[in-house]
């Protein structure tokens, strides 16, 4: 990179939990090295999300409040000369002109000429559910109060989706209800929850520990046909056989669908995407052909969608980029996806399991790491830039 002292410009696409921690990261660590350099961090949303706990916010409005952290202050500290909050989403990527065109929340677009950029847009729930951000704060905290008075006034709720998201929902709900107040049906795709590479061992016992919640698991069944009454009332689903094609019906209070994401790559070139919709991640955390377009997250084909990948993947980045625009000869090596499987599900505040090594991991363990309080007690210190999911930032 040029070592002179014209004005260089980092955009980092995304204020989640791969974006927030790497724009603290370059501003506490990198722009003391680089004085010219001026990053701007652009999201539709005016708050940080932990979105990993949603499937807890649904019951409390207490504890979702504690799941947004407001982004201004945040970084207001750094100065503008240094860090400027862009409110607003890319609709365009050119890196041939290195540009991108962001469409402002509050009206019009803006086009932003930059020397490197960062997507770490994240992904979106398929079903348009708050399992992820919903294109905006208001939006996301709308979505989740409105679901948790729905689930106050429900007797049946229908959750669909064998992945951790769905096995954590229905916990919840289970704990809920396993007095009997409300009758919660849990519908997957195969014999047990989850999938494969988890172990059987660590399948059944999501099971076991669902039905011993009073959660009514529907096995090797999918929620082909879904019907709104009028008015928004109860739903009326089709549920078919995966082995026969035999259907039944059920009729829900609540539905919960929890399967599906979609990476939010609307606005990047079709020929640096993958069939899955993905930017073509290169080891080196880049869009193929492209040294200056970084990509890390769900937005990203290197890894599998999980959070604590997003994490390894900006802390790779954030070294990457101070010797990129310090012009270091350090070199830098590739990223080292960990190929490992690892899993931790929560079934309730109380209990969970979970999979690491090839191992069931004892359910105590995922309890006191995750099931007591699903990480809430890191948003602020994340949001403020003092740590990230795994641990203190770090230069």
């Amino acid at each position: 990179m040029s070592s002179d002292n014209s004005p260089r410009t980092l955009v980092i696409l995304g204020a989640g939990i791969g974006g927030v921690p790497l724009a603290h990261h370059v501003l506490q660590f990198t722009s003391p090295k680089v004085p010219n350099l001026r990053l701007i961090l652009v999201s539709p949303d005016t708050h940080f999300y932990w979105s990993l706990a949603s499937p807890r916010a649904i019951l409390s409005e207490d504890f979702t409040d504690q799941l947004f952290q407001p982004l201004a202050p945040a970084f207001a500290g750094y100065g503008d000369d240094k860090c400027e909050v862009v409110h607003g989403k890319a609709s365009a990527l050119e890196p041939d002109r290195n540009t991108v065109v962001i469409s402002l929340t509050d009206g019009g677009s803006r086009e932003i000429v930059y020397d490197a950029v960062v997507v770490a847009t994240g992904s979106r729930d398929a079903q348009g559910m708050p399992w992820k951000a919903l294109g905006s704060t208001e939006a996301t905290k709308k979505a989740l109060h409105d679901l948790k008075h729905k689930i106050d006034e429900a007797k049946t709720i229908v959750v669909a989706g064998a992945g951790p998201t769905g096995v954590e929902i229905a916990g919840e709900l289970g704990e809920l209800s396993a007095g009997g107040a409300k009758k919660v049906i849990y519908v997957i795709p195969d014999q047990l929850p989850l999938a494969l590479p988890a172990k059987p061992n660590v399948r059944k016992a999501v099971s076991s520990a669902l039905e011993k919640l009073k959660v009514r698991i529907l096995p090797n069944t999918r929620v082909t046909a879904v019907t709104e009454s009028v008015g928004g009332g109860q739903t009326t689903l089709e549920l078919t056989s995966v082995g026969d094609g035999k259907t039944q019906t059920v009729v829900a209070d609540v539905y919960l669908p929890a399967f599906g994401v979609k990476p939010n790559t609307d606005f990047v070139p079709a020929h640096l995407l993958a069939p899955s919709g993905q930017i073509k991640q290169t080891t080196r955390l880049r869009a193929e052909g492209h040294d200056n377009v970084f990509v890390i997250g769900d937005a990203g084909n290197l890894e599998d969608t999980r959070a604590i990948a997003t994490d390894a993947q900006m802390q790779y980045l954030a070294k990457a980029l101070q010797v990129y625009f310090t012009s270091a000869e350090t070199a830098v090596e590739e990223y080292k996806p960990n190929e490992s499987f690892m899993l931790g599900v929560s079934i309730g505040k109380n209990t969970g399991t979970g999979q690491a090594m090839g191992m069931k991991i004892f359910s105590w363990v995922i309890w006191y790491f995750k099931s007591r309080s699903l990480g809430v007690e890191k948003v602020a210190d994340i949001a403020a830039g003092r740590r990230t999911i795994a641990g203190n930032l770090k230069g």
